[in-house]
């Protein structure tokens, strides 16, 4: 099965692709007028031009890379620290710690810095799964805050490797929490609704239903003390 480039290497490979069509273009056009009006020196005028393209072209390229490669390196350490609180959160969690005694481990100063550079270093998608980890819309349970540090970390994975990771929300679960076989079903359950479509409808319809099922039971009740 061929591999996929991510979008990022794509979009690269066509700008420097589109520079050097347009170098191209450039020293055809410089030697069909060096030809003209230099005569016999054309070939070493242009021989020397071409060089010094190359060498210019060379460089910015090795310039192109250094920058990306610093910018990883910088997103790797925001990522690492960004998660290094919430690691230590979880670890006294499984150590049977709670309330005051929890959070009097947690550098807060550390969770605040990172949180400003991760939405300054950080990817989009990066920002927006963060956000939804930690300040969820409605009231998360167990297996939605553990979903969403899942889906933080493949979302940093794939900004610092620009590839989309085939890896799962399970797997990436398992390397760090040891999840109990009910655990598992749900978690499982919950991944193949959110990436069935049809699922997602039928499990829509059945809530819609059980709503009125609810709203039926409520009326009946009702006029039943009425009576």
């Amino acid at each position: 099965m061929a591999r996929r480039l991510s979008p990022k290497f794509r979009a690269a490979t066509l700008r420097w692709l589109s520079v050097l069509i347009a170098l191209a273009v450039i020293v055809a056009f410089i030697y069909g007028l060096s030809k003209t009006l230099i005569g016999p020196y054309g070939t070493p005028v242009v021989g020397g031009i071409i060089g010094l393209l190359t060498f210019l072209f060379t460089k910015t390229i090795e310039a192109q890379k250094q920058r990306e490669t610093a910018i990883a390196e910088k997103k790797r350490e925001v990522y690492k620290r960004l998660l290094a609180p919430w690691i230590a959160m979880l670890v006294q969690i499984k150590a049977g710690k709670a309330g005051d005694d929890m959070l009097a481990t947690v550098n807060f100063e550390e969770l605040y810095a990172s949180s400003f550079d991760a939405a300054l270093y950080g990817s989009e998608d990066v920002v927006r799964r963060y956000v939804a980890f930690r300040s969820p819309e409605k009231q998360p349970d167990p297996m939605y805050m553990l979903r969403s540090m899942a889906a933080l970390i493949l979302a940093m994975r794939q900004d610092v490797t620009g590839q989309k990771s085939k890896l799962s929300e399970e797997v990436v679960l398992r390397t760090f929490v040891n999840l109990k076989p009910e655990e598992l079903v749900i978690l499982r359950l919950r991944e193949y609704v959110a990436k069935n479509p049809e699922a997602q409808k039928k499990v829509a319809e059945l809530m819609a239903q059980s709503r009125q099922l609810v709203k039926s039971d409520s009326s009946v009740e009702s006029k039943g003390k009425a009576g």
